[in-house]
């Protein structure tokens, strides 16, 4: 059984960012990128109608936080700056952190958001990957209800080698649940205790859960929809063209990752494309790294199926 029986003490001062250069796996929800029109207003009277304008956020409190995200739906940077600071204070916790993904990705990049309680020397959760294979991983993304952990230290589901990815990054207790959209789970965000065992009262893990289920989800995935229809305005305008599932893997690449993975999709060899590019081959060895984290491939020969399929394309 997991343990569900935490609650709330509220907040104290923070900081938040946003790191651009993590894993942007597939997920479904982006799928909608490519029905927006353009039209944030319309988005935001849709999520207004389904979430403030009837009794469906089920913790009161978030209401509030919900409104907020609705005004700042076209800065996905910012929804996640007010979500997880909400999330932190609300739950008395030392950092919130997410990112996003899918259980079928071999790896899972933390820490594309995070707030971090100022008043503490708190440890990034972020800047590797963590083993999405992992029981506990694959828990997370797949249960219905969000994983408590009470103790890291003596929590039998914990891997050795998760325990010491937590462990190293200062985690006592911690909340982890799965962001999902109507047919899947796209990201994870996750809720640490540093300084000290999470406080067993009733209300924090609800908190968590009703937070995460009722506004978190729906209104990301609008966000992240609306950031990737921005961008590809953005490369539409520099030329670049992109098949229609290609969208949802290329828009987090930098101008030379693009031109690096099309050529990976003629099928050079890391050698030509070094050659080609005017580049060390060591280089074009890092790149493509970056390319199949930022894509979910898991090696290269899937990057090129992948690009295959999305039929990427340069004009």
């Amino acid at each position: 059984m997991f343990q569900t029986s935490f609650s709330e003490p509220g907040g104290q001062k923070g900081d938040f960012q946003v790191n651009d250069a993590q894993d942007l796996d597939v997920w479904d929800a982006s799928a909608g990128a490519a029905a927006f029109d353009g039209d944030v207003f319309a988005v935001q009277r849709r999520l207004r109608a389904t979430l403030l304008d009837v009794a469906f956020i089920r913790y009161v409190p978030a209401r509030d936080l919900a409104a907020h995200m609705l005004l700042n739906l076209d800065d996905l940077t910012m929804c996640w700056s007010l979500a997880t600071n909400w999330l932190r204070l609300e739950l008395g916790c030392q950092r919130v952190d997410a990112g996003f993904g899918t259980r079928r990705a071999k790896e899972y990049y933390p820490g594309i958001a995070e707030a971090k309680n100022a008043d503490f020397d708190v440890p990034s959760f972020g800047g590797g990957a963590v083993d999405n294979r992992d029981p506990v991983m694959q828990a997370m993304w797949q249960e219905a209800h969000p994983l408590a952990f009470k103790d890291i230290k003596q929590d039998r589901r914990v891997t050795p080698r998760l325990r010491q990815r937590m462990s190293g990054a200062g985690t006592l207790s911690k909340f982890g649940g799965a962001l999902r959209s109507a047919n899947s789970s796209y990201g994870l965000i996750c809720a640490d205790w540093t300084e000290h065992i999470a406080p067993q009262e009733s209300g924090l893990y609800d908190c968590f859960e009703q937070t995460v289920a009722d506004v978190f989800s729906p209104i990301i995935a609008s966000a992240k929809e609306i950031a990737d229809y921005q961008q590809l305005r953005v490369a539409g305008h520099a030329g670049l063209a992109f098949g229609p599932s290609a969208s949802l893997f290329m828009t987090n690449l930098t101008p030379s990752e693009i031109e690096v993975a099309r050529l990976v999709a003629t099928g050079l060899s890391y050698k030509e494309i070094a050659r080609r590019r005017g580049r060390s081959f060591s280089t074009i060895d890092h790149q493509l790294r970056s390319i199949r984290q930022k894509t979910g491939a898991s090696s290269t020969t899937a990057l090129v199926s992948l690009l295959s399929k999305a039929d990427f394309a340069l004009n």
